[in-house]
């Protein structure tokens, strides 16, 4: 049985030139795409639209953790409270513990 879609969207820029990005788990990958319209996409592409996207397969799910970790949680002394608070902000299911 597949997992719901869930999605949110990042960014979002109105106006004559318009930018959407959005996040999206689907199917067992992770996308982050860009949706670009306006005049200067259209002089670009010869089109008022433009899309692309990046997709992260369940399998690499791993290797993106420990790549995000490392690029915004590397020397940061409060990263362990930075994640948990993260996971508590998000309903992320998670266990904290602590040994004195």
């Amino acid at each position: 049985m597949n997992d719901p879609e869930k999605s949110i969207e990042l960014f979002r820029q109105d106006g004559e030139e318009f930018r959407s990005v959005r996040a999206t788990l689907r199917d067992g990958e992770f996308m982050i795409d860009t949706q670009d319209m306006g005049k200067s996409v259209e002089e670009f592409w010869g089109d008022s639209d433009y899309e692309f996207w990046t997709i992260v397969p369940k399998e690499a799910w791993g290797q993106l953790l420990m790549a995000l970790s490392i690029e915004f949680l590397a020397n940061d002394p409060k990263a362990t409270d930075r994640l948990r608070d993260i996971c508590l902000t998000h309903g992320v299911p998670h266990k904290w513990d602590r040994w004195i």
